[in-house]
């Protein structure tokens, strides 16, 4: 499997998730053939937010003048359009467009499971049908940026495989799974600040690559921080290269 074809899963996969987020009230959505844009109006500031997603070049150049009016009739002007690694035809048509690109990136990682060793966690993990522990791992994480994550204790439940490893009944990491065909993204891996250092995140993204082996999974794909990116890497995840975001200012 290529570094294209994970790259291509990955943006499918988080275009999936984002829906959860938009089936729960907070996200926006406009669908044009070859594109999915998303929105939190109200939220101008949040820019991985206001983000536009395409397939097709084509698509996204015809797209181009609805998705202005979509933006900027919610007052959000400083869109954004993902561009995915390689893509020198999207390249070509941002450009063409008046679009550049800014300072938010995001590294982007594949693994093919079959690739590696199939290796279970060496501690028990817990299975959560709930999400309120992930939750609260993760609003303990990023701080002020926490209440964003509320959104995933609404209903319905999300139909997504998460595991979480706990000491003494006490939630300390956890980690999603989000399956689209027979591809895992991952999302929401989190240690608790008094508990990092202790392999305990890599422990929960075993589980999850395991959990997802034997639901027919054949690849996990997901985005990393810089800090977490080592420890993708160390567990067999290929660097598919960073996504960039590209934007014009609408008005």
């Amino acid at each position: 499997m290529t570094n294209a074809e994970l790259s291509a899963r990955l943006l499918s996969n988080v275009i999936a998730f984002k829906h959860l987020q938009r089936e729960r009230g907070t996200l926006r959505h406009l669908g044009l053939p070859g594109v999915d844009a998303f929105c939190l109006p109200g939220h101008p500031e949040l820019s991985r937010a206001q983000q536009a997603f395409f397939h097709d070049p084509g698509a996204l150049r015809d797209a181009l003048p609805a998705l202005t009016d979509f933006y900027l009739r919610l007052d959000l002007p400083g869109w954004r359009v993902v561009l995915l690694p390689g893509d020198t035809e999207g390249r070509r048509v941002l450009e063409d467009a008046g679009f550049a690109p800014d300072a938010v990136r995001s590294d982007t990682l594949g693994l093919v499971l079959g690739d590696v060793p199939d290796a279970p966690p060496d501690i028990p993990l817990e299975s959560s049908e709930t999400q309120d522990e992930m939750v609260a791992i993760n609003k303990r994480t990023w701080g002020q940026l926490g209440g964003q994550l509320d959104v995933w204790l609404r209903p319905p439940r999300l139909p997504v495989h998460t595991l979480v490893a706990k000491e003494a009944g006490v939630a300390l990491a956890c980690g999603m799974a989000r399956y689209v065909g027979d591809t895992a993204g991952i999302y929401m891996v989190a240690t608790v600040p008094e508990a990092r250092g202790r392999g305990l995140a890599a422990q929960v993204m075993r589980g999850l690559h395991h959990q997802a082996r034997s639901r027919g999974m054949t690849a996990a794909v997901l985005e990393a921080t810089p800090e977490a990116k080592p420890l993708y890497q160390r567990l067999g995840y290929r660097d598919l290269g960073a996504w960039e975001t590209w934007g014009r200012t609408s008005r």
